[in-house]
């Protein structure tokens, strides 16, 4: 409890500090709080913050980063930013939807961001990602690589958006290779389940010696520990939210990257162009927001046969539309 306080009292006065020294006058002021798990996770906050250092990059702006210690803290860190009157705040990520949704409805004159999950008030720009899309290329790929013909699916919590990573790989997984077995795992029913190395290499494990040779994650932290049993197993793995293919060369067949990025991006320049209102805009693999990374370390995996095959499901799944826009004026 003691170091909660600490740690709560040290970073909203950091978050102080920068907001004393901010530049008055410039087109952006950015505050953005980063979700559970924290920074070096090597997935979705690492994926956030390079979004962050590209906003960074536009002339004037400024961007602050709170990294929250948990839900509560998460409220705290994007209240305060509302009282500061930062041109746009950020909440990143599904436990960041009722922190987010309460500081929204006290500030209504205050614009908001919410990245990967929806709140739906006038003044919240929810972006997600079409994970089930960008699952199903992932699936496709683990049916074209895997020579045992048993795949796995390996989630975090148990939740509607991890179920949809988990809908869309089957269906990928099923759509190259019916013949293919899928089995499907999750870590856990709480907030944990995406911060736990140890199981996830247990888990691996596990799912190895049942004689799957290709697991695809969407387990946060937990993943990294699957990927660091993977270095001592026979099995792949394709990662999820950041590019994991540095992780363990040689072992990651690919990433299934959402690019935090380009949510950033829009987002920014919603508030930049005057043109900022509350909506849901769903950002999928024709519109960048989602990509399949393939790994440069395992280029002898992907022969002229499996890089057509690709080609044939990016096609099938490349809607050749404009990002799918839901306008919300009230909350649920």
């Amino acid at each position: 409890m003691h170091r909660f306080r600490i740690s709560m009292c040290v970073g909203l006065l950091l978050l102080g500090l920068m907001a004393t020294f901010a530049a008055e006058g410039g087109p952006l002021r950015v505050g953005l709080v980063l979700s559970l798990g924290g920074l070096g996770d090597r997935s979705f906050n690492d994926a956030t913050y390079a979004g962050v250092t590209k906003l960074r990059q536009i002339p004037g702006c400024q961007v602050d980063v709170f990294e929250p210690s948990d839900i509560d803290s998460m409220e705290s860190g994007l209240s305060f930013m509302a009282t500061r009157k930062y041109d746009l705040i950020a909440g990143v990520g599904l436990f960041a939807n009722e922190p987010l949704r309460r500081v929204a409805e006290k500030y209504p004159d205050q614009k908001f961001v919410l990245i990967d999950s929806v709140v739906t008030l006038p003044n919240v720009l929810s972006i997600i990602f079409n994970e089930e899309e960008g699952s199903f290329y992932a699936g496709a790929l683990a049916g074209l690589l895997t020579k045992t013909g048993k795949v796995v699916f390996l989630g975090g919590m148990q939740s509607p958006m991890i179920a949809a990573f988990e809908k869309g790989f089957l269906k990928g997984v099923s759509f190259v290779n019916p013949q293919a077995q899928v089995m499907v795992r999750y870590a856990g029913t709480s907030p944990d389940a995406f911060n736990s190395p140890e199981l996830g290499s247990k888990l691996g494990k596990e799912l190895a010696d049942n004689g799957a040779d290709l697991i695809y994650h969407a387990a946060g932290r937990t993943g990294l520990g699957l990927i660091e049993t993977a270095r001592r197993n026979t099995f792949l793995v394709i990662g999820v939210d950041s590019d994991q293919n540095a992780l363990a060369p040689g072992k990651i067949a690919g990433s299934m990257v959402k690019r935090m990025d380009v949510a950033l991006d829009r987002a920014a320049r919603s508030v930049i162009d005057n043109n900022f209102k509350g909506c849901v805009l769903t950002l999928g693999l024709a519109d960048d927001g989602t990509e399949l990374v393939l790994s440069k370390f395992n280029r002898n995996l992907f022969t002229p046969v499996i890089q057509e095959r690709l080609k044939e499901v990016a096609q099938f799944l490349n809607h050749q539309g404009k990002p799918v826009i839901e306008e919300k004026g009230a909350s649920k």
